[in-house]
């Protein structure tokens, strides 16, 4: 496996080719991605709801076909919902807001 901030630091179609080619699976790539939100994220606070398990769970399980299978990305949270995750699109007012839709 190569060291995680390695993998972090590839773009998306990088990772991609590594998925396909079988050099690393999409786990390493996230538990790459978590450690690097976990060091940087005190400084950013760019990610206000981390999904770990989420994408953990998703990335040991069956993945749908496509040019990105496997990478794991970051959803915005300007009125892009993911059912059951609060979403408040950096509104005060929609802080506790949790959509029951994607």
């Amino acid at each position: 496996m190569a060291k995680l901030d390695d993998l972090a630091l590839l773009d998306a179609t990088a990772q991609a080719e590594l998925v396909r080619r079988k050099e690393v699976k999409p786990i390493e790539l996230v538990d790459a991605a978590i450690e690097r939100i976990e060091r940087l994220n005190p400084t950013l606070n760019a990610v206000i709801t981390p999904m770990y398990e989420q994408a953990r769970t998703a990335a040991t399980g069956e993945l749908p076909d496509g040019p990105f299978t496997g990478v794991p990305f970051l959803l915005k949270d300007i009125f892009a919902s993911y059912a059951g995750v609060r979403m408040a699109s950096g509104a005060m007012m929609l802080r506790d807001f949790v959509p029951d839709y994607d």
